[in-house]
């Protein structure tokens, strides 16, 4: 369903390097006095409220000279998606709602979407155009000099629409990045993490043995279980850090998780398998059950459970029904190092006579 956000007067979605929120937030502090903040479940990005009209903070936060902020877009109604395409409509609903397009004029959809979803942004943006032009009379998928930008910024499953002028949509230079270079904290920060998993769920790396890292790169994951394994095959369409595909006992597949099972004689079976997956949960537990076959039977496996949405409870109670299926021995643990996520430590069900030969 959609909401009309009515208080306070302005509702910003503004994005920043992932690491400096707490940084961006103090800036807009002082631009925008007595403003609240709300974090969107994805690094990087942020909604603000202000208590002042729309086009004054805009104005300052556009004359502002910031370090932090990258982007800043005005949104004026939120809408509940679910997993199918009929959703659309409802965002088309909300766009004309905002009662910004008259018949006649021009406009352009275009959709930034976060998360795992069953459709593309392309799908949304040809579907709320059409509903769109028929609510309000306006010609859509308007390229040039067009009246009006409907932005749709989805976050799994909210999606914040804005109609705004072309050019009330801000652009700002940045003039800070991360603390750390590009690959160097998160690297460490999922190295602490798999550390602190091993030890709270009693796992011991498999000395000797295989590991089968999904979601690898940057690699921090598949350093610290080279330090142990005889081969390490890390798997992600991403680059790995150069100094973990240097590893002489890590094999990087540029792949997605879920080809794997096309080759499972060539990949054989592994002692652990982990995963640090950026999906929605129940997109990576389903996952970790199709693969549960190159996992040897009672062999332990660790997964992230990402939250994508407020709603963290039904989120570990969706992964943890669907892992039933093909492991035992669920926990769950919220871990130090753990943000807006938790982990799983789980072993696979089944006896060797049901392995792949």
């Amino acid at each position: 369903m959609a909401a009309h956000l009515e208080t306070p007067e302005t509702i910003l979605v503004i994005t920043t390097p992932a690491g400096l929120e707490a940084e961006a937030r103090q800036e807009l502090r002082g631009l925008l006095p007595g403003a609240t903040f709300e974090r969107l479940f994805f690094k990087g990005n942020l909604l603000v409220a202000a208590e002042m009209p729309e086009a004054e903070a805009l104005e300052r936060v556009r004359e502002a000279q910031t370090a932090c902020v990258a982007s800043a877009t005005a949104v004026q109604r939120r809408v509940s998606l679910g997993p199918e395409p009929e959703a659309f409509s409802r965002v088309a609903e909300a766009a004309a709602a905002v009662g910004r397009i008259g018949p006649g004029q021009t406009f352009l959809v275009r959709c930034h979407r976060r998360g795992s979803h069953q459709w593309r942004s392309r799908d949304l943006e040809q579907a709320v155009a059409a509903d769109l032009a028929e609510l309000t009379g306006a010609v859509g998928e308007y390229e040039q000099e067009t009246d009006w930008l409907v932005l749709v910024q989805v976050y799994q499953d909210l999606a914040y629409v804005g109609v705004n002028r072309p050019g009330d949509l801000i652009q700002k230079p940045l003039r800070k990045q991360r603390k750390y270079p590009p690959g160097e904290r998160p690297l460490n920060r999922a190295q602490i993490k798999l550390r602190e998993a091993f030890e709270e769920f009693g796992i011991e790396p498999p000395a000797g043995g295989r590991a089968l890292d999904l979601g690898s790169a940057p690699g921090g994951w598949a350093a610290v279980l080279a330090e142990s394994a005889r081969e390490v095959v890390a798997v992600d369409p991403g680059e790995l850090d150069p100094t973990v595909a240097g590893l002489p006992n890590v094999r990087h597949l540029r792949v997605r998780a879920e080809t794997l099972l096309d080759r499972p004689e060539e990949l054989g079976q592994f002692d652990l398998m982990t995963s640090d997956m950026n999906l929605d949960p129940a997109d990576s537990a389903r996952i970790m059950c199709q693969l549960a076959p190159l996992l040897k039977p009672a062999a332990p496996a660790i997964m992230t459970v990402k939250y994508t949405t407020r709603q963290r409870r039904r989120h570990e109670r969706e992964a943890r029904s669907l892992l039933s299926a093909e492991y035992e021995q669920i926990r769950v643990r919220r871990l130090p190092h753990n943000a807006l996520e938790t982990t799983v430590a789980m072993r696979r069900r089944g006896a060797a006579a049901n392995a792949p030969k």
